[in-house]
């Protein structure tokens, strides 16, 4: 036997086995940490045993929810079937897909099979959420009517955010057009005008942006209009009217059309006077750089050469980065920022107070489009109600910079035009 060959072979195996990766474990993590785009192309890539499961995740949050089940229902014969990862994203895609009924159902087996993955917090979240689901059993899903393209008014209120005037019951009002509201909200007088069935109470309660939670019920609007805009049976969280009522009745919101509306709308187009909501077809080369998890739009940001997950907000008047952004950045920030202190308010939350850590002139991209941020503002001590995975949130402090903010959730892009 030629032993010089021996171990050449056995040396040449030895650094394949460790140059390999488990493609599963590298695909968890990236998922785990919102960086979609790359999971995906590893997913193609590799095509792994449990490759259609993250082609179901992707195209979830891609917000193409039946196909995403159609991915999840051709897997055979894998443990993932079982999994509380597998019963979470079937959840989601119920949600997605406006079946509160089977919503409900998936929650009841999240908190009963798998209740062991969750904190007390979690949990009892996951419980707040699946009321929200109960009460909706019986309610048609939300549709609109097909359209081509669409434009309505818009104006920016005395807070700097977008409005646009909602029709109803022969009411017309003016709402905060917001893609950071995971659920629209209505105060109840409003309701009333508009024709809102508000359903029975079932002990819900929504924590906002703040973190201040508020007893809220659910409300359904048999049609409400944006324009030419027909939207039937949209969903409503309803506020007692002072939780909407901001400096003394100086400033009130009537309303607010969030997310579920919002990803419905195709490529929408916000300039400053106007709002434009586009089903056509289009060729884009943007890379894809916005994703929906769970009822939220998550946008991809580049700073000092990191691409990060933020969360995405137009109704937020100003970006609050949070302990995960101050974490990873931690050096160079203690070093250029200075201690303030911070008064952040949303809808349906009291003003509240926070030491921030805050930066001056600082530049983020998205993609190779640079943004100049005057004032950056890092709560070094919260991750925010959305979690350690995001790095903060994005408002018009950054979207206001720019004549012409394109957000296509059909194309999965954010585009900013000067």
């Amino acid at each position: 036997m030629n032993y010089n060959k021996l171990l050449l072979c056995l040396l040449f195996t030895m650094q394949t086995a460790l140059g390999q990766t488990n493609p599963d474990i590298s695909l968890k993590q990236l998922s785990k940490q919102h960086q979609y785009a790359k999971m995906d192309s590893l997913n193609n890539k590799e095509k792994g045993k449990d490759y259609y499961f993250y082609k179901g995740l992707y195209a979830n949050v891609c917000n193409k929810p039946k196909l995403s089940n159609q991915y999840l229902d051709s897997l055979k014969n894998n443990e993932l079937t079982n999994s509380y990862e597998f019963a979470k994203l079937k959840n989601d895609n119920y949600i997605k897909l406006f079946n509160y009924n089977l919503a409900y159902t998936a929650s009841k087996v999240l908190t009963l099979k798998f209740q062991k993955q969750y904190t007390e917090d979690e949990l009892q979240d996951e419980l707040n959420t699946q009321r929200i689901w109960q009460t909706l059993r019986n309610t048609r899903s939300q549709t609109i009517d097909k359209f081509s393209t669409i434009s309505v008014a818009a104006v920016k209120d005395k807070a700097g955010l977008i409005t646009t005037e909602v029709k109803a019951n022969d009411t017309l009002c003016s709402f905060v057009f917001d893609t950071g509201a995971g659920i629209s909200c209505i105060t109840e007088s409003v309701a009333k005008k508009m024709g809102v069935k508000i359903l029975p109470d079932n002990n819900i309660s929504v924590a906002s942006f703040t973190g201040q939670k508020n007893k809220v019920r659910i409300g359904v609007a048999p049609e409400i209009n944006l324009g030419e805009l027909k939207i039937h049976n949209a969903v409503f969280l309803v506020y007692p009217d002072k939780a909407f009522t901001f400096a003394d009745g100086a400033y009130v919101i009537n309303g607010i059309i969030g997310f579920p509306i919002v990803k419905e709308l195709g490529t929408i187009t916000i300039e400053k006077d106007k709002l434009t909501f586009s089903k056509e077809l289009e060729t884009n080369t943007t890379e894809k750089n916005l994703f929906v998890d769970e009822l939220r739009a998550i946008v991809m940001l580049t700073y000092k050469g990191k691409t990060l997950p933020f969360n995405f907000d137009s109704g937020a008047k100003e970006s609050l980065f949070n302990k995960a952004f101050y974490e990873t950045f931690k050096t160079d920030l203690d070093r250029m920022g200075a201690l303030e202190t911070s008064k952040s308010s949303s809808a349906g939350a009291e003003v509240v107070s926070t030491e921030v850590l805050v930066l001056k002139d600082q530049q983020l991209y998205l993609g190779k489009k640079l943004i100049q941020l005057p004032k950056m503002e890092i709560d070094q001590k919260n991750y925010g109600v959305y979690g350690e995975v995001n790095f903060g949130n994005i408002g018009q402090d950054v979207l206001g910079q720019f004549e012409k903010v394109v957000i296509s959730f059909d194309g999965n892009y954010l585009r900013l035009e000067d």
